[in-house]
């Protein structure tokens, strides 16, 4: 799902007339796009008749709106906020979205253990994959734009791969180089 947001980006940068896209832009989305196909399908475009969808599938579906809207209108914004002060203010509203989840948990006796790894993890994830990677989006949409930033999604796939090859020693196949040659073919 996560491989769509560069083609919903588009489009609504597109529909709130934030950006204009060019065709080479959407020359590269495609390409890209196929080297993501060809990793999700690992080479075999007869994967793609057997996938199956449940509800969690239209939950990220939604995310994928609402993440590709949130990028398209970034640029747009209108506020005279620093980026640091502008990812307080939403990390403020997503934890009093949370708020109401976490004391529902709690009432039925979900406690969090505050040991050392649970605080050490929590400051590794607060740090780097919250405000570390909202800034350095936020600074990429401002710099490039939402839809040559969003391409740059179709990168996640191939690290993804890296990762598993590296953490749990899956083997290298040739779709991987394929994928990667196609993905990395189009990035100027």
């Amino acid at each position: 799902m996560i491989s769509t947001i560069p083609v919903v980006i588009i489009f609504f940068s597109s529909l709130f007339k934030v950006e204009k896209t060019n065709l080479n832009q959407l020359m590269g989305l495609i390409v890209s796009l196929l080297g993501v196909l060809v990793i999700i399908t690992r080479a075999d475009i007869n994967k793609l008749t057997s996938l199956n969808f449940n509800e969690g599938d239209l939950w990220m579906l939604i995310a994928v709106v609402a993440w590709s809207v949130y990028s398209s209108l970034l640029k747009k914004r209108h506020i005279s906020l620093t980026p640091f002060a502008f990812i307080f203010v939403i990390v403020t509203i997503g934890l009093l979205f949370l708020l109401p989840q976490f004391l529902l948990e709690y009432s039925h006796d979900y406690k969090v253990s505050l040991d050392l790894p649970f605080v050490l993890s929590l400051i590794f994830v607060a740090i780097f994959p919250s405000m570390g990677s909202y800034y350095f989006w936020f600074s990429s949409i401002s710099i490039i734009g939402a839809n040559r930033s969003g391409i740059f999604l179709h990168l996640m796939p191939i690290f993804s791969a890296i990762m598993a090859m590296i953490i749990f020693k899956e083997k290298f196949l040739i779709f991987h180089l394929i994928a990667a040659i196609i993905i990395l073919g189009f990035y100027k």
